[in-house]
C-alpha cells in the first residue's frame, strides 16, 4: 500500500506541474511541492537505492549549479541571499526519489497536454477579456511565452511519436496547438526564433526512427495549424516582426537614440555586458559588481542610462560571463549539455527497453532533449536563470521527465507494477 501511494503521488505530481504552470500564479509550485512530498513520504522506498550512472550525474549537476548560482562572486566567501541552492538541492533530491518510485508516461504526457490547455486559458482570458495588449500569463510575457511554445513542441512530439491510439493522440495535438496558440497571443518573438529549430529536432528525430512519412504529414499539419492561428491576429504578427526589423536598423544606425527600443535595449545590454567580460574574463564582476560596473560606463557616458532597467544583459551566455566569467559559461553550458546527454534518445538506449515501450519512451526523451536546447535558443533574447519561474520549470521538468523514463526503461523499484499506460 505505501508504495502505490509513493508511486500514485509521483504521477500526480507530475502532472499537476506540467498541467499548472503557466495557468495559475506560481503554478510551477504545486508541482515541485508535490515533488518533494513524494521524496520524504517516499524516502523508504529510494534511500537504499542503487542508482545508475546518469541518475548521479544529473543529480550532482543539480547540486553543484546550485551552490554555484548562490555564489555571488564578489569575493571567495561571500554568497547571495538567494535561495538558489535550496530549489537545486531539493531538484537533486526529487530526482534521487523518482527514478526508484518512477513516474507512468500518461501522467507527464496528459500534463503536458494540460499545460497547453492552461496556456491557451490564460492567454485568451488576458486578451479577449482583460484587453491586454499582449498575454503574459502570471510572470512576464517573455517567460510566458517561450515556456509556452515549448510546451507545445513536447506535446506535438508525444502527439507524433508516441504510437498512442489515435483520441490519445488528438488530445496531445490539440494540447501543443493551444500552447503554442498562447505563445503567439505573448507576441514574444524569441519564441517565433527557437520554434522552427525545436520542430525541426522533432522532425530529424522522426526521419531517424523511420517516420518519414508522419513526419511530412506533420509538417504540413503543423503549417496549416499555425497559419490557422495565426491568420485572425496577421497583421498583428507582422506589425511587431517588422517593428523588430525597424529597431535593428535604427541602432544600427544610431546607438544612443536607439537604445530604448525593445531591440535596442537588447543590443545595449549585450555590447555593454561583452565589453565588461572584457575587463574581467576569468570570474567576471559579481552579481552586485555587475550593476555597478553598468553604472561607471553609464556615468563615463560609454552606455545609455536605459541599461540600469534590467539586472541582466537579456542574453544567458553573455549575462553570465560579465557577471560569471569564463568559469560562470561553463557551468550554463554544462546545465545545458548534461540533460542534452542523459536524455539522448540513442539508438543503444532504445534498443535496450522492449518494443511495446520504445515508442513512449522514445516520445518522452525526444520532449525532454527539446528542454534545455529550448533554453539555450531562449537564453539569446532572455535571461531565463535569473527568473524563479525558468529556474523552477527547467529544474522540475528535468524531475518529471526523468522519472518517466526510469519507468519506461524498468529501472524503478516499483517498475513491476505499471509498464503499461
Amino acid at each position: 500500500m505505501l508504495k502505490f501511494n509513493n508511486k500514485k503521488m509521483a504521477n500526480i505530481s507530475a502532472f499537476v506541474f506540467f498541467a499548472a504552470v503557466l495557468a495559475f500564479p506560481s503554478g510551477y509550485s504545486y508541482g515541485s511541492l508535490l515533488f518533494l512530498l513524494t521524496a520524504i513520504f517516499g524516502f523508504n522506498v529510494w534511500r537504499h537505492g542503487n542508482f545508475d550512472k546518469p541518475t548521479i550525474i544529473l543529480c550532482l549537476l543539480l547540486i553543484a549549479a546550485g551552490i554555484f548560482w548562490s555564489h555571488s562572486f564578489e569575493n571567495i566567501f561571500e554568497m547571495t541571499k538567494s535561495d538558489y541552492w535550496v530549489k537545486y538541492g531539493i531538484a537533486a533530491v526529487c530526482v534521487l526519489a523518482v527514478a526508484k518510485i518512477g513516474i507512468d508516461f500518461s501522467w507527464v504526457a496528459y500534463g503536458i497536454a494540460a499545460g497547453g490547455l492552461g496556456s491557451l486559458g490564460i492567454a485568451a482570458y488576458q486578451y479577449l477579456v482583460l484587453g491586454m495588449n499582449k498575454a503574459s500569463g502570471h510572470t512576464n510575457a517573455i517567460q510566458y511565452g517561450d515556456i509556452s511554445m515549448y510546451l507545445g513542441v513536447a506535446a506535438w512530439s508525444v502527439a507524433l511519436l508516441s504510437k498512442q491510439k489515435w483520441p490519445a493522440r488528438l488530445a496531445f495535438a490539440v494540447g501543443g496547438a493551444c500552447a503554442v496558440l498562447g505563445s503567439l497571443l505573448s507576441e514574444t518573438r524569441g519564441a517565433w526564433v527557437v520554434a522552427p529549430v525545436l520542430v525541426l529536432c522533432l522532425l530529424v528525430w522522426m526521419f531517424q526512427y523511420g517516420q518519414a512519412k508522419l513526419a511530412g504529414i506533420a509538417v504540413v499539419a503543423m503549417v496549416l495549424a499555425v497559419a490557422v492561428m495565426v491568420i485572425p491576429y496577421g497583421e498583428k504578427f507582422t506589425s511587431r516582426a517588422n517593428t523588430a526589423v525597424v529597431e535593428l536598423q535604427a541602432y544600427a544606425a544610431n546607438p544612443v537614440q536607439a537604445a530604448e527600443t525593445s531591440i535596442g535595449q537588447r543590443l545595449e545590454q549585450w555590447r555593454l555586458a561583452w565589453a565588461l567580460w572584457e575587463q574581467k574574463p576569468l570570474l567576471g564582476w559579481g552579481t552586485q559588481g555587475f550593476t555597478q560596473g553598468k553604472q561607471l560606463r553609464v556615468d563615463q557616458g560609454l552606455a545609455h542610462p536605459s541599461v540600469m532597467d534590467y539586472g541582466h544583459a537579456h542574453n544567458e551566455i553573455l549575462d553570465m560571463l560579465a557577471k560569471r566569467g569564463v568559469l560562470g559559461l561553463v557551468m550554463l553550458l554544462l546545465l545545458y549539455g548534461v540533460p542534452l546527454a542523459v536524455f539522448w534518445p540513442t539508438r543503444k538506449r532504445m534498443a535496450q527497453v522492449p518494443w511495446i515501450v520504445r515508442d513512449r519512451l522514445l516520445s518522452l526523451r525526444v520532449a525532454a532533449t527539446l528542454l534545455p536546447i529550448a533554453y539555450f535558443g531562449f537564453g539569446w533574447t532572455q535571461v531565463f536563470f535569473v527568473h524563479n519561474s525558468g529556474n523552477m520549470f527547467y529544474l522540475f521538468a528535468l524531475v518529471a521527465f526523468w522519472g518517466g523514463v526510469c519507468q519506461l526503461e524498468g529501472k524503478t523499484v516499483l517498475a513491476s507494477s505499471s509498464r503499461a499506460v
